[in-house]
């Protein structure tokens, strides 16, 4: 068992552990979004529910979950696909959550900006500190 997990980790290491969290995050609740979505998001991301149904925005989520989950095996560099996919829907609910602040719609929507916000920015630093490091040499050309 500790061989599986000790090639599991060679594999995944921290930036495909994120993509695998956001991956299972995104896709459960993008599932209760489908199935039952809360009154209180309903309410703070209202300025979406004007482009799609809440169903639609759901099976977003899921399919963003599923990207997360396709590219966490791959090396640093080849993920970007699903780094974009564990960022984007929490930045676009932070962005909903603020006009829906901003335009009246929900007196309480300010208090989810920062906790869907910040899910977005450890992901970019954790694609960051784990970014794939190009080493090139330094050529010098008649030094004098």
């Amino acid at each position: 068992m500790c061989a599986v997990l000790a090639r599991l980790w060679a594999r995944l290491g921290w930036r495909g552990l994120a993509l695998l969290i956001s991956g299972i995050a995104w896709i459960s609740y993008g599932a209760s979004l489908t199935v039952q979505p809360r009154y209180g998001t309903v309410r703070g991301i209202s300025v979406l529910l004007d482009l799609m149904p809440m169903t639609a925005w759901g099976w977003g989520w899921i399919g963003c979950g599923l990207l997360c989950l396709a590219y966490c095996p791959a090396r640093s560099g080849r993920d970007l696909a699903g780094i974009a996919a564990a960022m984007a829907p929490p930045l676009l609910w932070a962005l909903a959550y603020a006009l829906g602040g901003l335009t009246g719609t929900s007196g309480t929507a300010w208090g989810a900006i920062a906790p869907w916000g910040s899910h977005a920015a450890l992901i970019a630093i954790v694609a960051y500190l784990t970014r794939a490091r190009l080493i090139v040499p330094v050529v010098r050309h008649g030094t004098q």
